[in-house]
């Protein structure tokens, strides 16, 4: 019997993480839009609970749902909804100030 209780803790383990929902936004990204085509108008990273845009981090939270991701800069409470595209190779970024026309491309490492 105690020998089983190592393997039902490893299961049990196993379970909660397949449970948790990756988040598909998270490493580095460029930014672009079809208004300046071939111009790179900075780089986006997000980390598990930052992001850096324009050389400035910021704390975060995130909510995501498939492959929508709400993130929220902490203290300022309006977020960023971006929509990753099923290769994950581009996202679209919706704000109140690009409204929608900004691009996100996945910088491999």
């Amino acid at each position: 019997m105690i020998q089983r209780l190592p393997l039902a803790a490893a299961l049990l383990l196993l379970a909660s993480c397949a449970s948790l929902q990756p988040n598909p936004l998270l490493g580095r990204w460029t930014m672009v839009t079809p208004m300046a085509p071939g111009v790179v108008l900075g780089i986006y990273e997000f980390r598990s609970s930052s992001m850096t845009a324009f050389g400035l981090t910021q704390s975060v939270e995130y909510s995501v749902e498939g492959n929508d991701v709400l993130v929220v800069p902490e203290g300022i409470g309006i977020g960023l909804e971006v929509t990753v595209d099923e290769d994950e190779g581009t996202a679209r970024l919706t704000d109140p100030v690009t409204g929608g026309l900004v691009t996100l491309r996945r910088l491999r490492n």
